[in-house]
């Protein structure tokens, strides 16, 4: 009988029936070696040689695993598939270290210290599990009920239902499925409405600027107010959301077009105003300063700030209206005779004069007496009582009352005369 198995090359004793490596007969063991080798002489008859002393050798059992480390397999992989579904909901609890740890231990044999592993483990993932479903389910209500305060009713109501039925019946697997879809639902329909509230935002911003100038904005008004009719009358779901961005769009799109013709029609009304005003006339210049930032705005489609300067050169342009326009430089007047103040104060002959023939003598003759009044001593009795007389000459031809403003001119001229007298005397 040979020493060694003529498969595995492993000593055999003379007592055993079989190789305790590969398990081949040793009764076979003479044919075995003699068929190696007639198969290293004849190369072509090798595979038939060994095929048949690969059928001859019976199969070797396995050895059944034991309890302990069917046990250990079994935890492994229900830790396994409990992280994985966890990620479903992103980064969530991880064993992986103790998973990794344990196999190692288990490779060396000691099972049992493998199992002590796995349990930690599972009793950790478990813990952690719970915590981070109880976050994330309050956290979702919390951000279903921030939407609800906006008084729209979203359509969530059916998912945070089997949420809670999931979790009731304690149905892990189930409860974070359902979880998953309710967050995203949720994000998209916070997502969705901050993009319509900010388009709602724009919209009543430029119609409230809009209409404070009194700019015609036609049905602008009432199809925003239809829009939050249709919010709040019915529930909202991602796609009634989308309708209605679409329709905020289309109004802000119609304010767009409504408004610069309303600006360039007050911008011109405004230049032909300003150009009634001297180039050097400082009230105005602000008015024009205010008049070409409003156009450089318009130009650019910032409608919002070029209706705030609109609006300032408006109030601008009123309070030049309200005051007196600039008069021309005077020319030189000549000292007034006693002779002249009669002339002066007599009615003028032939027909009768119209207000603005009126307004323009008495506005000649108060430059006139106004050069008389800087000619005389600035201390004098003369010179005070007649720059109060020629103030109120002016106050009352700005409100138009000539004919008293006509009275006071002629009373100035007197008190003119009368001081040049005392003067001369």
């Amino acid at each position: 009988m040979p020493s060694s198995c003529p498969i595995c090359e492993q000593p055999i004793a003379s007592t055993a029936a079989h190789c305790a490596v590969c398990g081949f007969p040793t009764g076979l063991a003479i044919e075995g070696l003699r068929s190696i080798d007639s198969a290293a002489a004849e190369p072509d008859a090798a595979g038939s040689a060994l095929t048949s002393l690969a059928t001859a050798r019976p199969s070797r059992p396995v050895p059944a695993p034991s309890p302990e480390h069917e046990l250990t397999q079994t935890i492994s992989r229900d830790l396994l598939g409990k992280m994985e579904l966890m990620r479903g909901l992103g980064r969530g609890p991880d064993v992986t270290s103790e998973l990794c740890q344990a196999a190692l231990i288990e490779a060396e044999g000691r099972v049992a210290e493998a199992l002590d592993i796995l349990r930690s483990a599972q009793s950790r993932l478990d813990s952690e599990t719970e915590q981070v479903l109880d976050q994330r389910v309050r956290l979702a209500n919390e951000r279903r009920r921030s939407l609800q305060a906006t008084g729209v009713r979203f359509a969530l109501g059916s998912d945070f239902e089997r949420l809670n039925a999931a979790l009731a019946a304690g149905d892990r697997s189930e409860a974070i499925a359902r979880l998953a879809d309710a967050e995203r639902r949720v994000g998209q329909f916070e997502s969705d409405w901050r993009g319509l509230q900010g388009l709602i935002a724009q919209i009543e911003g430029l119609r409230n600027q809009a209409a404070e100038l009194h700019f015609p904005l036609g049905e602008i008004s009432s199809e925003l107010e239809g829009l939050r009719e249709r919010l709040q009358s019915s529930e909202v779901t991602e796609d009634a959301l989308d309708t209605f961005a679409q329709e905020a769009a289309q109004v802000l799109m119609l304010l767009h077009e409504a408004i610069p013709s309303s600006l360039e029609e007050e911008l011109r009304r405004a230049g032909l105003t300003l150009d009634r005003f001297p180039e050097d006339h400082p009230p105005a210049s602000l008015a024009r300063r205010l008049h070409l930032e409003a156009g450089r705005h318009l130009k650019k489609g910032r409608l919002s700030e070029a209706i705030q300067s609109v609006r300032e050169l408006r109030r601008e342009i009123e309070a030049l209206e309200r005051a007196p326009r600039p008069l021309p430089p005077e020319p030189p007047v000549a000292p007034v005779a006693p002779s002249q103040i009669a002339e002066a104060a007599a009615p003028p002959a032939g027909p009768l004069e119209s207000d603005d023939e009126m307004l323009d003598r008495l506005l000649k003759k108060a430059r006139s007496l106004a050069g008389r009044v800087r000619s005389l001593p600035p201390d004098s009795d003369a010179a005070l009582e007649a720059a109060v007389q020629i103030r109120q000459a002016t106050e009352l031809l700005r409100s138009r009352r000539l004919k008293e403003a006509d009275q006071t001119l002629t009373d100035l001229m007197r008190t003119l005369a009368d001081g040049g007298l005392s003067a001369r005397k």
